[in-house]
């Protein structure tokens, strides 16, 4: 059983972006999801992140990107009637969308390093959680990501953080969790 209104929402997420439903995309959608057992399991109660969608210029570079660096694994991949492309990559039970539609533009131009890249209004970045920040740095390393910032420490929220971009520019954030 999924949650009431998660295959409505999907609908309109779809119908919005000009896209139409298809049975394993729901499939893949619905694997997991908790059952409904009373009243207090309804709402904003549930609420938690599910995926992000990203628009991309090139659907084999990127899936080739999220799996080779942060070991993404392709879960589906559609062609759209109305010539949308749609990769979805899933990582410990966290979904990217990656989609390439037809006659895409950057209206914002070069992305910033942070914090300046705050000046642009929106979601800015995607961020992740480590249990060993360093050894994360190593890794993406040796994949040859180039880290823009390295085991910063932010007093403010008490942990580390380590950004860096994917082959696209956009920026990626991951943190250390706290001990």
């Amino acid at each position: 059983m999924q949650p009431k209104g998660l295959k409505k929402l999907i609908a309109v997420i779809l119908t919005t972006t000009g896209l139409t439903a298809s049975t394993s995309l729901f499939a893949i959608a619905n694997q997991n999801q908790p059952k409904i057992n009373s009243q207090a399991d309804m709402g904003l109660e549930t609420l938690e992140i599910y995926n992000v969608a990203i628009s991309v210029p090139d659907i084999d570079e990127s899936v080739r990107w999220y799996s080779d660096k942060l070991s993404f694994k392709l879960q589906s991949r559609r062609q759209v009637s109305t010539g949308i492309e749609i990769a979805l990559m899933e990582k410990n039970g966290f979904f990217i969308d990656l989609i390439k539609i037809p006659n895409q533009r950057n209206l914002e131009g070069k992305p910033k390093n942070p914090p300046a890249h705050l000046e642009v209004l929106g979601i800015r970045n995607m961020v992740f959680y480590v249990n060993d920040l360093k050894g994360a740095n190593a890794q993406l390393k040796a994949k040859g990501v180039p880290l823009i910032w390295e085991s910063r420490y932010i007093p403010e929220i008490g942990t580390s953080i380590t950004n860096f971009r994917d082959n696209n520019g956009n920026l990626i954030a991951i943190w250390e969790r706290q001990k």
